[in-house]
């Protein structure tokens, strides 16, 4: 086995690889595994965990147990406006 690495962009499906490599070999079969790094919803995700973490932080919870605490209450309360 072989590993070589190389980065490259996928346009209509296609793989296209950034820089060719001239050491390449030609006519065999192999397997890609491609890592996106900066995908669009993990970078969406990270935003909106940071902004959670520091809305948070400035209300004064900062423990799991104060986060959980802040979940059952909402839920309390919910809960009584669903029933009123």
């Amino acid at each position: 086995m072989e590993i070589l690495k190389t980065k490259g962009k996928i346009k209509e499906g296609q793989l296209i690889l950034e820089n060719p490599q001239p050491n390449l070999p030609s006519n065999i079969d192999f397997e890609v595994i491609i890592i996106i790094k900066e995908a669009a919803d993990t970078n969406s995700f990270i935003v909106a965990r940071n902004e959670m973490i520091t809305d948070f932080q400035n209300a004064g919870i900062e423990t799991r147990e104060q986060i959980a605490s802040l979940i059952k209450d909402v839920k309390k309360e919910l809960l009584k406006e669903r029933y009123q």
